[in-house]
């Protein structure tokens, strides 16, 4: 895993892990530290966190079972993570400095993200057909459908006012990226994307620019989303 300098003529490696796949990271959000997912060749997926800049990392779980796709809460104390420990994908959190985890979730759930006040936890359900995304608070309790027919490639990001996401996309591949507003719950079309999306959307702090993969037969590119208001 490597990071890059902003001017880009820089590459660090954060650290190496020989065979190992590495995929979902997440920066703490003080910077100070990185959660990811890793798995070794023909074993199953844990979760490890890291300080930002570099050296070992630390295996933070470590059941037979597949953890992947960690998310920090605001407060830096917890990291959410999908775990199929019961037997089917579940929403899980564990405190960063280690100990027993904890169920969120109990009918299922994937890629969770915390809202800005850090009293809801939002996540999948679905994957890869028929997604949707659900609330539940932090500590667990009723889950709440929030969205339906949401894209299982594009996916979804919560912000402060909103969530962000690419519906389910329609026979010629073409998929509206929507904005799902918390104030009045209603949903606004902001563009429609005429190639295939890849994963997964991201939104800068103002929530004025976007950016998303898209890709056909040929070439992937980067896309930036900007003055949409």
């Amino acid at each position: 895993m490597s990071g890059k300098c902003l001017d880009g003529l820089k590459r660090i490696p954060q650290t190496s892990l020989g065979e190992y796949a590495v995929y979902g990271q997440r920066w703490s959000w003080d910077g100070k530290n990185i959660a990811f997912t890793a798995v070794e060749k023909g074993k199953k997926e844990d979760v490890y966190v890291i300080g930002a800049t570099g050296g070992m990392p630390r295996r933070l779980t470590t059941h037979p079972a597949e953890d992947k796709w960690p998310y920090w809460s605001r407060d830096g104390k917890w990291i959410y993570f999908a775990s199929t420990r019961t037997g089917r994908e579940e929403i899980w959190k564990m405190l960063y400095s280690g100990g027993e985890p904890i169920q969120i979730t109990r009918n299922s759930g994937d890629t969770p993200q915390e809202s800005s006040d850090g009293g809801f936890l939002y996540f999948m359900k679905g994957w890869p057909n028929s997604v949707s995304v659900w609330k539940v608070p932090v500590d667990g309790g009723a889950e709440t459908r929030v969205l339906e027919s949401v894209h299982g490639e594009g996916q979804f990001s919560v912000e402060k006012h909103g969530i962000y996401f690419f519906r389910t996309p329609n026979q010629q591949d073409h998929s509206d990226l929507s904005f799902y507003d918390f104030a009045t719950n209603r949903i606004t079309k902001i563009a429609t994307v005429s190639r295939s999306v890849s994963n997964h959307i991201a939104v800068s702090p103002d929530e004025r620019t976007i950016l998303y993969p898209e890709f056909d037969e040929s070439a992937s590119d980067l896309m930036l989303v900007e003055n949409f208001y």
